[in-house]
Parts: structure tokens; sequence; C-alpha cells
């Protein structure tokens, strides 16, 4: 495949002069210490992605003051410890001819006593609709010496050898709280006219300016459009950014919402909005400014990101979760092999859904993401021994994939027809096409690595015996609950995952008992085949545990369906053509053709008790140890393959490992 053209062109923002058009955008990774300060995990990654051959990179949002940290570990800006650890990102990844600068940042309002051990500020007392805590109104004292904070902020960014600043004035944290009248209510000097609404930034601006110089690029980040009542428009937004053109704003970065509007999946789009959601602002504000534009927003392949260029739509191309998944993306791109890049699927299982539980950043495509020391700790094997994989799900496949790439001889057993596991019943979901994506990746990394695959084959105590592994891992996944009611075994009765994997099929009306985000998804997969759909949950909430953003657009799909969702319902017995529920303690009887169980699942790890005592190492991952997400089988499985490399690797073996 050819490379792109425009992608890898020169490029310039103020003063700089970059290498291409491709920037590492600023997703917070909590790899800070609780100082805010650098990290030596946080600098193999940088470093890591510095290698990958992107342009530009903007480190994290950065918070200016204590009162302003959004995130545990976030990185900060607000006291000279943190230079000595952001002089050695800027030494390192210059090393790899990148520049490179960071977000100047105050979460406002949209932040919590549990992180900044204060009550929040905010322009006015108005709680933020998502966090929901009562901010303090900031007096006019107070907000100059917020901005003086910005200017300290950027001047030591500038003696760490940055190359530049970018202020964060999007999502719904501080400068935009005071820019939007959706959040600021204020009657004095601050609020009111768009005039004293911008006078915070504009008072930003001049502090930054005052302590980095004129020679020393600032660029900013705006919410195109906040996507709320009362909130900035993307007219709105277009008007401010040619204002900050004449302040001297050397590029504006184009986002959109804030956490009030998160959940319509624009923020940070997950796997259920097209690619590219964002690219028409970016195109809009473009029309009105003469500095650079960046786009953002789940440009995930290079073919998207040339055709923003070439349409004339931005300037520049921000990567935020594609150099989490591939921090090789820009390089294969330029060198012609994008076809082997490991595309970000957009789950937000690893990044996002854990920022926001405030734990460190994973990927689920990319297990090494965050483990980089980790992961190059080991070479390749001279001597290969034998491993057994029992399991072809994400997690059996990616021990397979690492082990393989250690040089190890893997045999990957798989009791079904076809590797994926349950992958195969995720990607049959409407809105999933990701799971698909990282399936194919994965069937086609095992492809390339010549692991040898063993397809209808179920693994005992005797097989294991005959095959004389030097490890094995037990990747054998779960088991979909069967509660011990009457009816649970008729014909009519099958589980989510027989009816998504094509070995069960649903006749007429249907209920689906059990109404977490499996649940959920497989009303709709029924639903739009054309079924009177009934989904029960014995909990009041459905879809749960399923990501804020994607819960939220997957129920309003539930409704457009007409699916009739009956919380605090439990499922008591099963007819040949009706059901017995339980409803608010009252029993009741609903006349359904099939049913269709989503109600948990156990693990299937009968295997490591078979072998006990017969190898020296056993590694047991993903749903076997405990049905959880993609994202843990697919790291777990990463860490056993690695894990048997590395002990291979030792003239003397540990001793036995389980779990």
């Amino acid at each position: 495949m050819d490379a792109p053209q425009l992608l890898f062109t020169t490029g310039r923002i103020g003063r700089l002069t970059l290498k291409n058009r491709l920037v590492m955008a600023p997703m917070v990774r909590n790899y800070a210490d609780e100082h805010g300060r650098m990290t030596p995990r946080y600098l193999a990654h940088l470093q890591c992605i510095a290698r990958g051959g992107v342009g530009t990179m903007i480190l994290e949002a950065s918070f200016v003051d204590l009162d302003g940290r959004g995130f545990r570990n976030e990185l900060g800006l607000h006291d000279d410890s943190v230079i000595p650890g952001l002089r050695q990102a800027a030494e390192l990844i210059h090393a790899e001819g990148v520049r490179v600068g960071i977000q100047l940042f105050h979460a406002g309002r949209q932040t919590s006593m549990q992180i900044t051990g204060r009550r929040p500020v905010a322009p006015s007392e108005i709680p933020c609709p998502l966090i929901n805590e009562l901010p303090r109104a900031l007096n006019a004292a107070e907000i100059r010496t917020l901005a003086e904070a910005f200017g300290a902020a950027a001047a030591r960014a500038r003696a760490a050898g940055l190359d530049f600043v970018e202020i964060h004035a999007a999502h719904g944290y501080l400068i935009i709280q005071f820019l939007s009248p959706f959040s600021n209510r204020r009657t004095d000097a601050y609020g009111g006219s768009v005039e004293h609404r911008r006078r915070f930034l504009d008072e930003v601006i001049t502090a930054v300016r005052k302590r980095v110089g004129e020679d020393f690029t600032i660029t900013i980040r705006l919410s195109a459009d906040e996507m709320v009542p009362g909130g900035l428009t993307p007219a709105d937004t277009a008007e401010l950014a040619a204002w900050l053109e004449t302040r001297g704003v050397a590029a504006v970065h184009v986002s959109a919402c804030n956490y009030a509007s998160y959940t319509r999946g624009r923020m940070i789009p997950p796997m259920a909005v097209e690619d590219a959601p964002l690219v028409q602002y970016a195109a809009l504000i473009r029309q009105r400014v003469k500095i650079p534009v960046i786009a953002v927003g789940k440009l995930r392949t290079p073919a998207l990101a040339e055709a923003v260029l070439a349409n004339g739509q931005a300037d520049f191309i921000a990567l935020g979760r594609e150099l989490l998944a591939d921090p090789d993306w820009p390089r294969k791109t330029q060198t012609g092999c994008a076809d082997t890049i490991h595309k970000c699927i957009a789950c937000n299982q690893g990044c996002i859904t854990r920022l926001f539980d405030q734990r460190d950043v994973w990927c689920t495509v990319n297990p090494e993401c965050g483990r980089e020391r980790e992961f190059a700790d080991h070479g390749v094997l001279s001597k290969p021994r034998k491993l057994l994989v029992v399991g072809g799900g994400p997690a059996g496949m990616e021990a397979a994939r690492y082990a393989a790439g250690a040089g190890l001889q893997v045999i990957l057993c798989e009791a079904q027809a076809e590797l994926g596991g349950q992958l195969c019943a995720a990607g049959a979901a409407p809105y999933r096409p990701g799971w698909h994506e990282l399936l194919q990746d994965l069937r086609g990394e095992l492809q390339r690595l010549g692991v040898e695959l063993r397809l209808n084959t179920r693994v005992d105590r005797k097989y294991v015996e005959r095959e004389k592994p030097y490890a094995l891992v037990v990747a054998t996944g779960a088991q979909p609950v069967r509660p011990q009611i009457p009816g649970v075994n008729n014909i009519n009765v099958m589980t989510a995952r027989d009816l998504l994997e094509g070995r069960g099929t649903a006749c007429g009306s249907v209920l689906v008992a059990g109404g977490g985000c499996s649940g959920a998804q497989t009303a709709e997969y029924l639903a739009r085949a054309g079924h009177t759909v009934i989904l029960i949950e014995a909990e009041g909430d459905i879809a749960a545990d399923a990501p804020l953003d994607e819960r939220t657009l997957l129920l309003g799909r539930l409704r457009t369906l007409n699916v009739n969702i009956l919380s605090h319902t439990r499922l008591l017995s099963i007819g040949n053509s009706s059901v017995q529920l339980a409803v608010a303690g009252e029993t009741s009887q609903m006349a359904v053709d099939t049913v269709v169980l989503c109600l948990g699942a156990r693990p299937e790890n009968s295997l490591e008790q078979e072998v006990l005592g017969l190898l020296p190492h056993v590694f047991t991952v993903g749903d076997a140890v405990r049905p959880r997400k993609v994202t843990e089988a697919v790291i777990e499985g990463a860490l056993a393959g690695l894990g048997v490399a590395k002990d291979s690797s030792r003239k003397t073996p540990t001793a036995a490992v389980t779990g």
C-alpha cells in the first residue's frame, strides 16, 4: 500500500517546523506520581510513541493549580518540582526528531473533592450535571490569580525545554466554563456579554505570553459545539477562533462537548459512533482563520486522515487512542505498511472508562500500552520450547501471539470450529464492528507467526501428557449461567451466546433475561431482526456495566426499536409459550415464544485442576480466572505468553506458576 502524501509533508505552527502532519493528542494517562510528576513508566511510554514516527506530541492536560486537578495521577504544572521530569520527557522526545508541547489545564467544576480534597471552583455556583458537586464561585481576585497560574505553568513548560503550550479551553473545563452561558451566570466583568465571558481567557493568554515571550508558540483546544441547551454553538466557536487568531494563538485544535453532553458520544467517540464525527467542525473553523487547524476524533485510518487534509478540512491530524493502540501508526503508514496497523477499535474499555474510574489507562488492542518497560525485557529464544495454549478466545490468542513472537513453539487448541471465543458473539451485535476487527487482527497475527492451530480440539490431562509441553496456558473462558428454574432446558430456551454465534434461532416474540450490557445488545440484535422483544433485569439499571456514552446511545436505540424494558423483574419459570415473572413482588404471566438467557457466566477452568502436579508452569488467564472485559483477557493473555518466554530464557526454571 502506497504511503499517503500529505500526512508526511512538513508543516508549521507558529515558529515551529514540524516534520509531518500527525500530532499526538493530549490524553490523560494517570501515569504520573501522586504529586503530578513524570515517572519512569510514563517516560518509556512517551519514548515509544516518539519512536513511532509522529511529528508532534502534546502532553496531557496538566493542572496549573491544585484546585484544578481533574484526575488522581494526572501530570501537573503547578510547581517547579515537575520541571526535571518534563525536561527528561522533552529530551527523549526531541532525540527522535519530534516536537513536544503540553496542555495547560484547570478542571473547574468538572472535578471532585475526592480528587482535590477541596470544593471545586467555577465561574458560578452551578454543579456539573455529571459529577454533581456544587462548586464555589471564584471572586475577581481569585480569577486573576488563576490567570497568573496559567502563565507560571507555561513558564515551567518552557524551562523544561518543551516547544509550545496548548491552552485547554474545551470539554467543559474551567476556561470554557467562563466562555459559555451554559455554565457562566455571572453579572460582573467576567460574565454576561461575549466580551466579558472571554475576559478570563484573554487574561490567561496575556499571562502566558508575558511569561514565555513573543517567540514561544501557543495553541488552543476548543469545543466547537458543546451540544447542550444554552452552550456554545459552532457559529460561536468560529467567531471565538477568529478572535483568538488576533490574540496571537498559533493553531486551533477542534474537539466538541463537555461532561454534560459526554453521553452524546462525540467528545471521545465510542465504537457505536461513525468515524471522524468532528471533522465538520474543524472544516468550519478553518474557513474562518488563517492559522492552522488540528482535527481530532476517531480518525482511525491513514486513508481517512489523508482525506481530511486533501479535502482542506484541516491542516494537522491529532491521534489519541490510535497511538495507544499502535504507537507505530505513523511509521507503518509512511513505509507503506498501513495494513499492519493495530487499529483502535474505540471500545473505550481500557482507556476512557478506566480513566474516569481514576485508574491508569490500558488499551484493549495493545497490552504493551503503559507496560513498555516490562514488554521490552525479553528477546527471541535461541532454543524454542513448546507452549500449549488451550482456548482460542482473546486471552488464548494473545498468549499465543506473544509467546510465538518470542520464539516459543506454540500450539493453540480450540474446542470450537473457529477462533474468537466470545469475540464472535460480541461482534455479531449491532454497532459493535470493533470486536470483529480485533478478531481479524489477532487471527492474522497468529498466521503470520506460524502458530499451530488445532480447532475442534478438546484438551484434557491425557492430551497434555501426550504433548509434553514446557508450559500450559489455560484460556478456556467461561460458560453462560443457566438458572435452576422450571423449564430452563426447554427447546425454546437458549443462551445469548448461542444465539449470537449462530447455534440457536429465535422465533416469534422473545424474552431476554438479563439486562446487563450483553443482554441489552442481544435485545437490540433481536429487535433489529424483527422480533417483538421484552428485556428484563432483576436490578434497577439496564446496561449498567457499559461505558457511560455507549450505554446512553444503546438505551436510546432500544427505545426507538420499542423494546419493552422491565427492571426489578425476575424470571421464575418457562413454559412452551409463556413465562412466569416476579415484578415488584407480584407474580405475572407473559406470553412469549422464545427465551434468551443472558445472566452472566461462570469460569470454565477445570483443566487447571486436571493437570495439577503435571507441569511446573501453568497460567490461567482471562474469563477462566473470572469473567470480565476483553481488555483484561487480552492483557492477561499477553503477560502469560511473555511470562513463559521470560522463564524459558532462564538457566534455572522458576517454581510452578498458577493463576
